[in-house]
């Protein structure tokens, strides 16, 4: 890592120690000596590296720096990595960096953190209900179709009790269910209870229905995509999955 000998009025003189890019060991003990023209690395008092900051390839690396120069890589660790960053005009090359200037540049002014990871609001919980709903109001139209039943067994009155297979009961479980995924996307504070209110109401009324089902093909796939709704919803209440309220 060899190059012409040059001197100058030094600016930052630092240690640290230098690694071949993808060297795996400690690597070398250097002073580092720098002046925002030049930069140049010394080990046990010899001149190992002098090159002019202008003709290097630097990136400002999480510790240190990864530094291209005469065709070979190396990493330079240092022990003030920020007044040396600040000679090579590399403030701007990394965040972490141009926090730690501007501390040293505003001495009363707390270094900021680093901002802390937004976090993504989940809204599966509320596609889960919104299926769910829509199985439930299937399984709820399915059971109106029953060729057995009366017309006025069809009718939404009838279809709210056991004459009429609980249809209507169902359709409209399932629009609630489908309602409470709203509310869940909207991360309203009560999505939770609601939920609960509507999946326990319809795990009672699916009781009630199959106790007096025929084993017949209609009732078995109506009762089939009902089951599989209340058992999504069920998931998703045990699961959580309600997002944050705002």
């Amino acid at each position: 890592m060899t190059s012409g000998k040059g001197e100058a009025a030094l600016a930052v003189e630092t240690r640290g120690i230098v690694q071949m890019r993808g060297d795996t060991s400690p690597g070398i003990e250097v002073e580092v000596l720098a002046d925002g023209v030049r930069i140049s690395l010394l080990h046990d008092d010899e001149l190992i590296g002098d090159w002019d900051v202008a003709d290097l390839g630097i990136q400002s690396l999480h510790d240190g720096f990864a530094i291209r120069a005469e065709g070979e890589e190396f990493v330079l660790k240092t022990d003030d990595d920020v007044a040396l960053a600040r000679e090579m005009g590399l403030a701007a090359a990394s965040p972490r960096l141009a926090r730690k200037l501007a501390a040293e540049q505003n001495p009363d002014r707390p270094m900021p953190s680093d901002p802390e990871p937004v976090r993504v609001r989940s809204i599966l919980g509320a596609i889960g209900f919104a299926l769910a709903g829509v199985m439930t109001v299937s399984g709820g139209v399915l059971l109106r179709s029953d060729a057995s039943l009366t017309p006025d067994d069809t009718s939404i009155g009838s279809g709210l009790g056991a004459s009429g297979n609980f249809w209507s009961a169902f359709v409209l479980g399932g629009l609630l269910l489908v309602g409470v995924a709203v509310v869940m996307a909207m991360k309203k504070v009560w999505a939770r209870t609601a939920a609960i209110i509507v999946v326990a109401g319809l795990v009672i009324l699916f009781g009630l229905a199959a106790q007096g089902a025929t084993p017949d093909a209609d009732h078995l796939l109506a009762y089939g995509f009902i089951a599989g709704g209340v058992v999504v919803a069920i998931a998703i209440v045990f699961a959580g999955s309600f997002g944050d309220p705002d």
